[in-house]
């Protein structure tokens, strides 16, 4: 038992604040909770309503002396001298990085909110300190930023609901004679068709080695270095591909079964699944962007025989073209943005495609699809103006006359390693001869 006190001691650290040394005699540390007791009339009791925890208080008691051991063999020196380092200490300006080292406790980042020295002559050459410091934190203040990403998947997904709804409000109406089932049936295996022969661009040899590692040459994989898997072969990639072309074949099959007996909660879903396949049959997610928009583009509304079956291939064009802009517009999320411009095109591509939803949906009266493609729209532009901000914007450079990309890779950025960006950006017909006039990022 005799060994406990001196393991207890040796295990102690010198005191210091700010880095300037003292002893200590002794403190206390206060902890618990904060609290808000709520009382009310005629009640006995109190509610006592838990804030979090308190700050930790730390009060400690001390001394400087002249020539110190504590200071080792420097002794510390005249203790006037000391204090006024001390002192020095106590008045720098809280940035709450504050640095205590207490004897038991360790480090500490606090902030010191009382401190007195106190002499006399019984000291002689001593000064009496008392410290209070608290456990300080983070500087932190509320943000009003939107966590744009997620805020623009949840509005997919409530603008194809509302798509749906829209779409089964319209056909119920119309279902008053057998021809529109087959008019019906035929629209949507024309949207079927285009969807698989996206599909089936989009998962030609070309496109899907761009998902390999390596470099396949500028016209090959441009957008695909965030999707690049090094451990995929090329036996993956075909058995994807196959995968791909059957899903969207199935899903193509689904929603014209679904036509056939005019079920429009089935179609709505067959729709909003065979979109997903185009989206995600593209590793390239600039071509799934530009397969999105011409699946959208491609399916147009036709006048038929009679009014009847020109309003049922209407309703269900509508459908279709608003359930590849939704697909559209979620796509945004996993693309890979290059700089500030290609956000503002992006933008600009994909509002534009949402703006003539917006007015069909607005000129058809269908509310609920009207104000989820707006709240949809609003969503895209957070979150691309978000992204983009933090992104080089581009500038616009014209020479006297055309230069290799290397040259000005090493004139522009004195980094010839950024010949494979210029390669991209310019897209010259010739590397050795660039264009007088073309832009790039700043940075």
């Amino acid at each position: 038992m005799s060994t406990l006190p001196a393991a207890y001691f040796s295990a102690l650290q010198g005191a210091s604040w700010r880095g300037v040394p003292f002893a200590t005699r002794g403190g206390t540390t206060k902890v618990g909770r904060r609290v808000a007791v709520h009382e009310y009339p005629f009640r006995d009791d109190v509610w006592v309503e838990d804030l979090g925890r308190a700050g930790r208080r730390i009060s400690l008691t001390g001394f400087l002396v002249q020539d110190a051991a504590y200071l080792g063999s420097s002794g510390g020196g005249d203790v006037i001298a000391q204090r006024a380092a001390m002192i020095a200490a106590c008045e720098t300006p809280d940035t709450g990085d504050g640095e205590l080292v207490h004897p038991s406790l360790g480090r500490l980042t606090v902030s010191l909110l009382d401190f007195e020295c106190e002499e006399s002559t019984e000291h002689g050459r001593a000064f009496e300190l008392r410290f209070t410091f608290i456990a300080a934190g983070q500087q932190q203040f509320p943000s009003l930023s939107v966590a744009t990403l997620a805020q623009t998947g949840l509005s997919a997904v409530a603008a194809f609901a509302a798509a749906a709804q829209d779409f089964a409000s319209q056909l119920s109406a119309l279902l008053t004679t057998p021809p529109l089932v087959g008019e019906l049936e035929r629209t949507a295996q024309a949207f079927a068709d285009d969807a698989q022969a996206i599909t089936q661009r989009a998962t030609n040899l070309v496109s899907m080695v761009a998902t390999l590692s390596g470099n396949y040459g500028r016209y090959v994989g441009q957008y695909t270095a965030s999707v690049r898997n090094p451990s995929t072969t090329l036996a993956q990639l075909s058995g994807q591909a196959a995968q791909a072309r059957e899903s969207a074949q199935q899903d193509g099959a689904a929603l014209v079964a679904a036509a056939s007996v005019a079920d429009p909660a089935g179609m709505s879903v067959a729709a909003r699944t065979l979109v997903a396949a185009v989206q995600g049959a593209n590793p390239d997610p600039h071509q799934a962007v530009q397969s999105l928009l011409g699946l959208q583009q491609d399916t147009v509304a036709r006048t038929r025989a009679n009014a009847a079956l020109t309003a049922a291939n209407t309703v269900s064009v509508a459908l279709y073209r608003r359930s590849a802009v939704i697909a559209l517009a979620s796509s945004t999320a996993s693309y890979a943005l290059a700089s500030y411009d290609d956000a503002q095109t992006l933008r600009s591509t994909v509002c534009d495609a949402l703006d003539t939803e917006i007015v069909s949906a607005a000129d058809a009266c269908d509310d609920a699809t009207f104000r989820a493609l707006v709240a949809l729209e609003t969503a895209v532009i957070q979150d691309l103006t978000t992204r983009g901000a933090t992104l080089a914007t581009m500038l616009g450079i014209t020479n006297a006359q055309s230069m290799p990309l290397l040259v000005l890779a090493y004139r522009l950025y004195q980094d010839v390693s950024r010949y494979g960006g210029l390669l991209e950006q310019i897209d010259p017909i010739n590397p050795c001869f660039a264009p007088a006039s073309f832009s790039v990022p700043v940075a």
